[in-house]
């Protein structure tokens, strides 16, 4: 899992930066650093240098493709940390303020699908991050019913060690949070080559996804492949 640390450079933002990369690093984590080959923070203004701003954002946008969770410093501003946010949530990656003071801006918070408040906060959300299953982004596209259709889901049967197949239909009403369903084909695949019944399966992607998104609405339903003369049709529906 790899993380980088965004925050403003000014007001002593960059030796901050600095500790917490170190910090992270000590506990096991990876670090990407985007200011080991571009330290621009003794510039006062860039409005004679807008090749180097080009240059700066396109490499801090690849930074953060790169990364797997950003982390935003919150205490003061920053235009650029802000942007980052914005592009990493946009993406399905995970995004977690951090602030040890007052959080002076609310674009790092809306982004945020987290917010720490201390070192010993932070590593734990970390941990967290790294046993998350679904992505999610935030929802700022008002309300509406979603639906995703995955046809290739496949698990083992408990009962004879053969392979099951299914069609599983997610449909929901969001609030605050969507799916971001790029997600979905390798969480998915998780279950191959698990012996799992099929009320299981339903049971476990309906929790995962309520406890990752809290929609307003969710019905989760699993359509299994014929065995036995049998055809299974799994559905379980919860409405706030």
């Amino acid at each position: 899992m790899k993380i980088m640390i965004c925050g403003s450079l000014g007001y002593g933002g960059k030796e901050r930066i600095k500790e917490l990369q170190e910090l992270l690093r000590e506990n096991g984590f990876e670090v990407i650093d985007q200011l080991k080959d571009m330290d621009y923070c003794e510039i006062q203004d860039f409005r004679d240098k807008l090749e180097l701003c080009r240059e700066i954002v396109r490499r801090d946008l690849e930074k953060v493709s790169e990364a797997d969770v950003i982390i935003i410093i919150s205490d003061f501003p920053s235009f650029g940390a802000s942007v980052e946010a914005f592009q990493a949530s946009m993406s399905g990656k995970r995004v977690i303020a951090y602030s040890e003071g007052k959080a002076r801006s609310p674009w790092p918070l809306a982004m945020a699908q987290e917010v720490c408040e201390s070192k010993e906060e932070l590593l734990e959300a970390l941990r967290r991050e790294e046993m998350r299953k679904i992505g999610k982004i935030p929802n700022f596209f008002g309300e509406h019913e979603a639906e995703f259709v995955y046809e290739g889901f496949k698990c083992i049967c408990p009962v004879t060690g053969l392979e099951d197949r299914a069609k599983i239909t997610i449909r929901y009403i969001p609030e605050r949070w969507l799916i971001e369903y790029e997600s979905l084909d390798k969480y998915f695949r998780s279950f191959e080559k698990r012996a799992i019944h099929h009320e299981a399966v339903v049971e476990e992607i309906f929790r995962d996804v309520k406890e990752e998104i809290s929609p307003r609405e969710l019905e989760v339903k699993g359509e299994f492949e014929e065995r036995s003369g049998v055809k299974a049709v799994i559905k379980k529906r919860w409405k706030r």
